[in-house]
């Protein structure tokens, strides 16, 4: 029986990374992005999506007025905690509001004077939701605090926010495949003959399932699992609730969270007939031009590439081969549809215009998401849809890894 590990060892597996990505990572990313001091307000239960990312473990919420300040200046660098003050957080960040009894806005605001940043970055955006956290109001109470000399300097911190929330240590891209292998994993199981009996069970009894298991190993799934059919003679291209019969071809969706980073797969099955023993040729052939346009997608993967500019690239590239295509590659991390390079959105993929041109960089991770659609003869010349979708790590030796194998098989039901 697959289990996790307990608890207590996720804790300090997430706690340990978060401390060396703060104390070793984030000073990289600030240099390389220019911003000398980052503020992130928020309040309970109105948390900043990075600020989630950036508490230990068993914080998990903010604690009425919570904020955190990251300098990177002339006298080195700084994480800061200028909330109330807190055990779990003084492991990893100074202490910088020490006496509560004193405005907490105005003694931030005589903090950043002090600091003489050049730039004051706090997260807003047009583009990302994700790197838009502070409210309104924050904004203003920040803004009303801060010296006029230095309101002048507030900047969006998008591209750092973006970075921080992109960039995987080592240790992560490592541990991305005991992520990845563990969802694989309940997803082979869900397209077997444990869980699926021909003629009897529903795609909502598989997706039902495969959310039941993910319950009992202590985890949570960040889109609810999804399981579809396609059969000779079924119009569309995926029906959801159908009894599952021999000779249907089933595609499922599903994403886990496990030690704080999420996973994104989609697989094929085909439930055999009787008779047969194995998934038809014509099938098989069916997923190969998906696979041929996975490896188009790869290549097209080099640093420095804006996601419209993959996008453009690798259907090009496809139409030349004769491929029917569409992709909507995202990045994937803490979170699922996360903060990065966005390669096609599946309404757009035309190109998406400002929120397609972040650039490609090392050591970040994606959800490979596409489908090719091919005509089978087999099924009256059937329009059939191959999708494919692998969570992958974009590494320094410039190449887009696969963290699971069986990417080019069809799960025999």
């Amino acid at each position: 029986m697959r289990e996790t590990v307990s608890l207590k060892k996720q804790y300090e597996i997430i706690d340990n990374s978060l401390r060396y990505r703060i104390h070793h990572l984030l000073p990289k990313l600030m240099e390389e992005c220019g911003i000398d001091l980052w503020v992130i307000l928020c309040r309970e239960y109105n948390e900043d999506p990075v600020f989630r990312t950036m508490i230990p473990s068993l914080c998990l919420t903010a604690r009425r007025l919570s904020c955190l300040v990251f300098v990177n200046g002339k006298d080195g660098f700084g994480a800061y905690n200028f909330g109330r003050p807190d055990e779990r957080l003084a492991k990893i960040y100074t202490q910088g509001y020490t006496d509560t009894k004193k405005d907490q806005m105005k003694e931030l605001a005589a903090f950043i004077r002090e600091q003489n940043p050049a730039k004051i970055a706090v997260n807003t955006s047009k583009l990302s939701g994700i790197c838009d956290g502070l409210s309104k109001e924050l904004y203003d109470q920040l803004y009303e605090a801060l010296e006029e000399t230095d309101r002048e300097k507030l900047c969006s911190a998008y591209p750092l926010a973006t970075r921080w929330i992109e960039a995987r240590t080592e240790e992560e891209l490592s541990r991305y495949r005991t992520v990845y292998a563990l969802a694989m994993n309940i997803c082979e199981e869900a397209f077997s003959r444990k869980v699926i009996t021909p003629g009897v069970t529903t795609t909502t009894e598989v997706e039902e399932w495969i959310a039941q298991e993910i319950n009992r190993l202590g985890l949570t799934f960040w889109f609810s699992p999804h399981v579809d059919i396609q059969r000779k003679g079924m119009p569309g291209v995926g029906s959801c609730g159908d009894i599952i019969q021999h000779g249907d071809l089933l595609h499922y969706d599903v994403g886990i969270t496990y030690f704080g980073l999420c996973s994104d797969s989609q697989r094929l099955g085909y439930v055999l007939r009787e008779e047969e023993t194995e998934v038809p040729d014509y099938l098989r052939k069916g997923l190969e031009v998906t696979n041929r346009f996975q490896d188009i997608v790869a290549q097209e993967h080099i640093a420095g590439r804006t996601g419209n500019e993959i996008l453009k690239s690798s259907l090009e590239r496809a139409k030349q081969e004769g491929i029917r295509a569409m992709l909507y590659c995202h990045p994937i991390g803490f979170y699922g549809h996360s903060a990065g390079t966005v390669v096609g959105l599946w309404d757009k993929q035309e190109g998406t215009g400002a929120y397609g041109d972040f650039p490609l960089h090392y050591n970040t991770c994606y959800a490979l998401e596409l489908n090719t659609e091919s005509t089978v003869a087999e099924w009256d010349n059937q329009l059939v849809r191959f999708c494919a979708e692998e969570t992958v790590a974009f590494t320094e030796d410039g190449k887009l890894c696969y963290l699971y194998p069986g990417r080019e098989k069809i799960f025999a039901i």
